[in-house]
């Protein structure tokens, strides 16, 4: 598995709240994340950079190379869960980071078959060259007046409140992680990012990128993407490529 990464304030936001994490684990396992914090002064790149450290510190930690896939599933959705109570515990006890919160997309590869785990509207998608599709679906306002028909699907992408999110990490005790399970194999890419790429770029320009630009280069080309489309918000990209048959 072939991971590259990649964050960048863009070129309106005077901070950066976007987190990204990505490793190998000793059997090869491919392992990634992106957070997109929201909150206080510095509550959403805190509430960002609590989630990763946490979910990345349990998987790095709890991971077993004789794990099934249901179990990759346990210690993804187990990770999260954890993180999400450390976030809100940490807003609870400080009014200056009361309500801060964080998205996050955070997927474990193994044997080119992926588990993928998100909160929020960091997406993920999936890539043979060919086509792309997004794989999860976002928990915004407007995804929720498409799915009951109140807009249509050009109105989905280009909707003034597509910044409002529906769910996120650490806002509550408790959390909702919706998850999803793709076969990757060695021309299929999993793209994970947040709003400030996918907000900006279509994914038929996210798939025109992909097939022109050297995998290495992946993160820096969206990223400049994104920032000459106006960089409104943080942006923050992970590209992981199956290597098996």
């Amino acid at each position: 598995m072939k991971i590259v990464g990649g964050t960048h304030v863009g070129m309106v936001r005077a901070r950066n709240e976007d987190t990204f994490r990505y490793g190998t684990l000793e059997d090869g396992t491919a392992w990634a994340l992106v957070c997109d914090g929201m909150g206080g002064v510095h509550g959403g790149q805190l509430a960002s950079t609590i989630a990763a450290d946490m979910v990345s510190e349990k998987i790095k930690k709890c991971y077993n190379p004789s794990m099934s896939v249901s179990s990759l599933e346990n210690l993804l959705l187990s990770a999260v869960t954890t993180a999400n109570v450390i976030v809100y515990d940490r807003g609870d006890v400080d009014y200056n980071l009361k309500g801060m919160g964080t998205t996050i997309v955070a997927s474990i590869a193994k044997d080119n078959e992926a588990c993928i785990a998100h909160v929020g509207d960091s997406r993920a998608y999936i890539t043979d060259g060919k086509e792309i599709r997004q794989v999860t679906k976002d928990h915004s306002l407007v995804q929720e007046m498409y799915d009951s028909g109140k807009i249509s699907a050009d109105e989905l992408e280009n909707h003034p409140q597509k910044n409002i999110i529906t769910r996120a990490m650490g806002v509550s005790e408790g959390v909702e992680i919706d998850f999803n399970y793709v076969c990757l194999n060695k021309n299929e890419a999993l793209i994970l990012c947040s709003d400030g790429l996918s907000g900006l770029v279509s994914k038929e320009r996210i798939l025109e990128i992909y097939n022109n630009t050297d995998f290495d280069c992946l993160a820096e080309e969206y990223i400049k993407e994104a920032n000459k489309l106006g960089g409104k918000d943080n942006i923050t990209v992970v590209v992981m490529k199956g290597t098996g048959e």
